[in-house]
């Protein structure tokens, strides 16, 4: 596959990406609640190769097949496998998916998602969230996160 520009891989991302955060009580955690920030791109399997060539270019990140094979009784001819690029090494997020986003920028509802998705990374990197207000301020944030993660849907 050719080489994508930055510009288009911003451009594909507006429209398949996503930029979410889990986050859930957690007995682990200090506070007892975890957040962690991810970035991913979910595809068609004959459209790996577009995968690897985003992840060539931010030069982080992970590609997995989704094994959704539950769902072929639902449609049967219709279903196709699935992979998908995730991001979700919180040093990479900081240190290459934030500046390239930044360099690149979105645009429209997914401009907004990163925008609230990078006031939390920036409060997990700053560890924050591992204070009672900062957690909930990031509690806020994720919601408001989830919140337009569900309209651009």
């Amino acid at each position: 596959m050719r080489e994508i520009s930055p510009e288009n891989i911003s451009g594909f991302v507006v429209g398949e990406g996503c930029f979410y955060v889990e986050s859930g009580k957690d007995p682990k955690y200090k506070l007892g609640y975890r957040v962690r920030a991810a970035f991913c791109i979910e595809l068609r399997e004959d459209d790996r190769e577009i995968l690897e060539a985003i992840q060539e270019t931010l030069g982080c990140g992970n590609i997995y097949q989704l094994n959704f094979g539950r769902y072929k009784n639902y449609s049967k001819k219709n279903w196709k496998p699935h992979v998908k690029y995730r991001v979700s090494n919180q040093n990479e997020i900081i240190h290459k998916v934030i500046p390239f986003f930044e360099k690149y920028p979105l645009f429209g509802k997914k401009k907004k998602s990163f925008d609230v998705f990078t006031k939390i990374v920036k409060k997990i990197e700053f560890k924050e969230h591992l204070t009672p207000y900062g957690l909930e301020e990031t509690k806020k944030l994720v919601s408001e996160l989830k919140s337009l993660n569900k309209k651009g849907m």
